[in-house]
């Protein structure tokens, strides 16, 4: 019977080394893994594994403003009935424009997440179409759609809105040829990809940021957007 209660012990002994050295190893795994998804909390550094595979925003089908070739490609995912994308984009986009897109050392991209209303929808088809007959203009018109921005409660980006205001903020394109596209909806299928391009990026909220396929905490934190940028631009040199 002793016998029988030593090894009986010695099996219980060995049963709780192994439930320590688990335990452990579970701890050391999950202190790795948040490092890597939520970064180190001591230094401060962001995580990369939250990092995007930058082949889902497909660049070469999406408006640039700046270097296309640019070692630091910003993308925004944004509404035009957003209320919060339209102070984005009078507060910190004017600020990467001004420090990063004039001079070329990134570029700049809109991809569509239009999900405030029928006419929310519309207006990223009016956007898509402005695009397609003049990329440069497009970001006149894309401006201008934010500078007169109605209230998101209300259905003001209508055809006749968006077509008047090309007139005004889009010289030269046809407004004949934008007005069909509005009414046969022409462009809706790549509004509608670039909503999807938002769900695998895991976007959840407009405006919503992306450096080098790096999601960017805060849209509103321009410090921490440049230092982001910087660092991107160190890796590059």
């Amino acid at each position: 019977m002793g016998k029988k209660k030593q090894a009986k012990s010695n099996r219980m002994q060995n049963l709780t080394l192994v439930t320590v050295i688990v335990l452990f190893l579970g701890l050391g795994v999950f202190a790795l893994v948040n490092n890597i998804i939520g970064g180190n909390k001591e230094t401060g550094e962001p995580g990369q594994e939250a990092k995007v595979d930058e082949k889902v925003f497909v660049y070469d089908k999406q408006p640039v403003l700046g270097n296309r070739d640019a070692p630091v490609r910003i993308v925004e995912f944004g509404d035009y009935k957003c209320p919060t994308c339209k102070k984005f984009a009078e507060e910190i986009y004017p600020k990467l424009k001004k420090d990063y897109l004039d001079n070329d050392k990134a570029g700049f991209y809109f991809i569509n997440n239009q999900f405030l209303g029928k006419d929310s929808i519309t207006a990223g088809i009016a956007g898509e179409a402005v695009h397609e007959q003049n990329p440069e203009i497009f970001w006149k018109f894309h401006d201008a759609i934010f500078e007169h921005q109605g209230n998101e409660s209300e259905a003001w980006a209508t055809k006749d809105f968006l077509v008047k205001l090309a007139k005004q903020a889009a010289p030269g394109i046809d407004y004949d040829k934008l007005e069909q596209a509005i009414d046969k909806e022409t462009y809706k299928q790549q509004v509608e990809q670039d909503k999807a391009i938002a769900v695998q990026s895991g976007v959840r909220s407009v405006p919503t940021l992306f450096i080098n396929g790096r999601p960017v905490p805060d849209s509103f934190d321009y410090e921490g957007i440049k230092k982001m940028i910087e660092e991107e631009l160190k890796k590059a040199k």
